[in-house]
């Protein structure tokens, strides 16, 4: 799809020059599926990240944080284990992880302190390190360009997700540059991120050949993500490993472009699919809830109202029994902590052209309790993405926030999780 100098691509993390990917199975999910995914780039880049704010942090969070401290300019690879997320593991896991990336760099050829990691899965068992040196070296050759390769890493990265989470765009930049932006992501269980400078279990990488310093990347980066991945929730709960990793190589050539708005939208258009691909596949979801709020005081309160709504347990089990009970959705805007008369309140739920007021100026729209509410009850059984207009009348601000319904399946899979 091409809008102007805006062009949506199907590709994934490999579509920026100079990047290439590889997925494979080194046996550390007993599943024997896929699991350890290595990105490389040709040229050295920039790198800028956002981390768990989770005072329980795995350590490749913690190394990762080391590296954009120190060498935020020297960005080669990255390295990403799933199965086990090397969290609650101590000093030994800390010592894994270093081991992991010293193994990575010496069979890419690459300079110490070039390559980052992250890590996904059950919190408490170690790194398998032996498994993971044992294939690193196929990891390697198996290196493409191509948009198979892409997907393969995707794949790796995945733990009870259900489907590859990809995206892709070309951007026309402010001196004519036409720079690329890939991304992958992996989410389904334990999604409430909470990122941010130096600051899904939710994992989400993105690659550009556009020339942006490491400063310019951190702020584009924190920009972004606070309107996209942070305002996503499946289950309330914030991972011990959420990261977002973002890498410039320079390829595109062109000037600096830390502060070009049509870098900053494709940016931003690459995080947001992946956040909304992130809550639609939350664990045991059949259903994608999206909430957007107008009318707040500031945006800070626009969004604690959108994310309150999105992360209610009662409006998920609401939304998975297809009941239009607004009263859940008035209780989670009430204790927000955003400002709003009662009887200011409106609420809408929205299919394409279509509209169904659920509440109007603070009471529950006429009819559902008998017939309307049957009516609302039949349309939601059948909407795969669930939209909810809400009116605050306090302000110009607005946010959008993403969840999904919570069924019993949310509950199998996580009763079950290590057994």
């Amino acid at each position: 799809m091409s809008l102007g100098e805006f062009s949506v691509s199907d590709h994934g993390i490999t579509f920026a020059k100079g990047y290439r990917a590889s997925g494979t199975a080194a046996g550390i999910k007993r599943s024997l599926r896929p699991d350890l995914a290595v990105v490389t780039s040709q040229l050295p880049a920039s790198a800028a990240g956002l981390f768990t704010t989770n005072r329980v942090r795995a350590a490749p969070v913690e190394i990762c944080e080391e590296l954009l401290r120190s060498r935020p300019t020297e960005a080669r690879g990255l390295v990403v284990v799933s199965g086990v997320a090397n969290a609650l593991t101590g000093p030994a896991g800390l010592e894994d992880s270093r081991r992991v990336i010293e193994l990575s760099e010496q069979a890419l050829g690459l300079p110490k302190g070039s390559v980052y990691h992250a890590a996904t899965g059950v919190i408490g068992p170690r790194i398998p390190v032996e498994k993971v040196a044992s294939h690193l070296p196929s990891a390697v050759e198996a290196l493409s360009f191509d948009r198979e390769a892409a997907t393969k890493a995707a794949t790796a990265i995945l733990t009870t997700d259900t489907r590859t989470k990809e995206a892709a765009v070309s951007v026309r930049l402010a001196d004519g540059t036409r720079a690329r932006i890939g991304g992958m992501a992996k989410g389904s269980g334990m999604i409430a991120p909470s990122v941010g400078p130096p600051h899904a279990t939710t994992l989400a990488f993105l690659t550009t050949d556009a020339r942006v310093s490491p400063t310019g990347l951190q702020g584009l980066l924190n920009r972004e993500a606070d309107r996209t991945f942070n305002m996503i929730s499946v289950d309330g709960d914030t991972s011990t490993n959420d990261t977002v990793l973002a890498f410039a190589n320079g390829a595109a050539g062109g000037a600096l472009s830390d502060d070009d708005p049509a870098l900053a939208r494709g940016i931003g258009f690459v995080l947001e699919k992946l956040a909304r691909a992130v809550a639609r596949d939350g664990e045991g979801a059949t259903k994608l809830l999206t909430v957007h709020v107008e009318g707040a005081a500031d945006v800070h309160e626009a969004r604690e109202a959108a994310r309150a709504v999105a992360s209610s347990l009662l409006v998920k089990t609401a939304l998975f029994g297809a009941d239009p009970n607004v009263g859940r959705i008035a209780c989670a805007l009430g204790y927000s902590g955003a400002t709003f008369d009662t009887g200011d309140l409106d609420v809408r739920l929205v299919d394409g052209q279509k509209q169904w007021p659920l509440i109007l100026r603070g009471t529950p729209a006429p009819g559902l309790d008998n017939g309307q509410g049957h009516r609302l009850h039949a349309i939601l059984q059948r909407m795969e993405e669930v939209v909810l207009d809400v009116q605050l009348r306090n302000g110009p601000a607005q946010a959008t926030a993403w969840g999904c319904d919570l069924s019993y399946g949310y509950v199998q899979i996580n009763a079950q999780y290590r057994t």
